[in-house]
């Protein structure tokens, strides 16, 4: 008869079993955070994708790009006027004309 006599064995058998348990209860707890931060990561990504859908629909960017390219036309201008060999009375207009050129380019199309 075994009533009283535990062995070690048992008592080895119920520790393992209460790590074990525990293990899984942590597996568990650190799967629940992975999934609650793919759901985080795949709302931001959505996030991000209408903020920049609606920074292109905007009439900003647009803008920003043709406002650029005016600039690097007046650079180009002031590169070829300078080569050319352009008074400098007359070039200080010529670029100021084609910058206000430009200022009012990039403000068409706002309508």
């Amino acid at each position: 008869m075994k009533l009283f006599n535990w062995s070690k064995d048992d008592q080895e058998d119920k520790t393992e079993l209460s790590r074990m348990e525990f293990l899984q209860m942590e597996n568990d707890q650190l799967l629940d955070q992975i999934e609650s931060l793919k759901l985080d990561v795949t709302e931001l990504e959505a996030e991000n994708k209408a903020m920049a859908d609606q920074l292109s629909r905007s009439g900003f960017m647009r803008r920003i790009i043709r406002i650029g390219m005016g600039l690097g036309v007046l650079a180009l201008t002031y590169a070829l006027l300078v080569l050319v060999g352009e008074r400098n009375s007359n070039l200080l207009w010529l670029i100021l004309i084609e910058a206000a050129f430009i200022i009012f380019m990039g403000r068409g199309e706002e309508k």
